[in-house]
């Protein structure tokens, strides 16, 4: 059973509250789909992630650093929930939650290769 394997899907276990992150997050997916990136009084409400790295888990893209100004966790590492749309100049992300501003990337993540084919697809979530 999938369950098995990934007791997360099991229904007695989905987060109070979700539908209405859910809601949220895809009512700033249409915008930024539009065109209408987060306003500046939504980044700085934002918390701010630093020293930050990539990390590919089940649920998807999150990142791993330092962050401050979050509105339920005190400052220290973290690591997000997964990543729904990153600003092409690295500004900030939208993830499951909220978006986050970024600050300085972590020396120890490489970025991709340029050989990468990941340019090679089109579409998104």
């Amino acid at each position: 059973m999938l369950t098995n394997d990934f007791p997360f899907l099991q229904p007695h276990r989905l987060e109070p509250g979700l539908s209405g992150r859910l809601h949220a997050l895809a009512d700033d997916l249409d915008r930024l789909r539009d065109g209408a990136g987060p306003s500046e009084d939504e980044l700085a409400a934002a918390p701010l992630l630093s020293d930050w790295r990539c990390a590919l888990t089940p649920l998807g893209i999150r990142l791993i650093g330092t962050v401050w100004g979050h509105p339920r966790l005190r400052a220290g590492e973290i690591m997000t929930s997964q990543i729904w749309a990153a600003d092409p100049n690295g500004r900030w992300v939208r993830t499951m939650s909220r978006y986050y501003r970024l600050g300085a990337r972590s020396p120890l993540d490489a970025e991709p290769a340029h050989g990468s084919r990941a340019a090679d697809f089109d579409g998104g979530l």
